[in-house]
């Protein structure tokens, strides 16, 4: 399985929201026990869904404020509520908007909806790895692999600079 969730960004306003949409279409195998006769996607996985997107967002905004790139990553989430089961094979629309950014970290309120009910809500703290650890890592490496999901996922640009969504 694949750990990149999203399959497109719709809207992306920086410092404001962000709209994605996402797919259950996880291998069968993930299903057969979770739950055996009832297939429900694992509660964790909405979780990340709406952390990836927050995170772009985060990042983009973030960046342009700080004129380098930022990259964020999900290190507490203050608050999820599942409301309802999610089998195989749904369409998801994931929105996150950010609540509070500061230097080090962001706040961010996710949703997810099927068919227009919402299934999960939450709220997630992002961090930024402090600048003296980012020389830890090969920032070449990550830098790359954070372009190309940016273009598979139908954005124009990379942060620090402007970043807009693909018309359709």
């Amino acid at each position: 399985m694949r750990w990149l969730l999203l399959k497109e960004v719709l809207e992306l306003n920086p410092g404001r929201n962000a709209v994605a949409l996402a797919s259950t279409d996880f291998p069968d195998t993930l299903f057969a026990d979770h739950f055996p006769g009832i297939p429900v996607t694992p509660g964790v996985l909405l979780i990340e869904m709406a952390a990836q997107l927050s995170g772009r967002l985060v990042a983009v905004t973030a960046s342009q404020r700080d004129n380098t790139l930022r990259l964020p990553f999900l290190s507490m989430v203050l608050e999820a509520k599942l409301r309802r089961f999610v089998g195989p094979n749904q369409l998801l629309r994931i929105e996150a908007e950010i609540e509070e950014l500061e230097t080090l970290s962001a706040v961010c309120r996710a949703r997810v909806l099927c068919d227009r009910d919402r299934v999960a809500s939450m709220r997630l703290m992002l961090a930024f790895l402090p600048e003296e650890e980012t020389k830890l890592h090969d920032r070449a490496l990550l830098e790359a692999r954070e372009r190309s999901e940016f273009q598979r996922l139908g954005l124009i640009g990379f942060p620090p600079g402007d970043v807009r969504v693909a018309s359709r």
